[in-house]
């Protein structure tokens, strides 16, 4: 599958609940609301998500840009969030299945350790219902559900 095929599918505005799992806390959800754009740019060759979002009161914002080779399954794609991303891109590499479901993976550096790996889930949107979920993956490959964003249609 194309993103280029798929760009009506996510274009457009979208507005929902985003919940940020902190994990290794007792009280580990925040929720907030997230406004999200789509838009299709360069030719329709890539994907941009830009959004919104809030922290204990604090705006945040963050944005994914999506591409994939002609006619390849692979994906690439950078992701940048004010939260934290200490200023640093992200890049991920993965896959679009012929439904249009988006898999993403990266790393970040975490300070006297090992790596961490980072997975972003972007299923192929219904007309009205769009969901973006990401995973924290530690060095010995444990999954830690990160952040859970659901959204409808604006």
């Amino acid at each position: 599958m194309k993103i280029t095929n798929l760009s009506s599918k996510f274009v457009g505005h979208w507005k929902g609940t985003y919940r940020l799992v902190l994990s290794w806390l007792p009280n580990p959800d925040f929720i907030s609301v997230s406004n999200m754009v789509i838009k299709s740019i360069a030719n329709d060759k890539f994907l941009m998500l830009s959004y919104d979002w809030q922290h204990e009161g604090v705006g945040q914002d963050g944005l994914i840009l999506i591409g994939n080779i002609n006619k390849q399954a692979g994906v690439t794609a950078s992701w940048v969030d004010s939260w934290g991303m200490s200023g640093k891109i992200m890049n991920c590499y993965g896959t679009i299945n012929q439904q249009g479901d988006i898999i993403l993976l990266g790393s970040y550096e975490v300070p006297d350790n090992p790596d961490w790996g980072w997975r972003i889930e972007i299923p192929c949107p219904n007309d009205n219902a769009l969901q973006i979920l990401m995973y924290n993956i530690s060095p010995e490959g444990e999954e830690f559900l990160a952040g859970d964003t659901n959204y409808t249609r604006v």
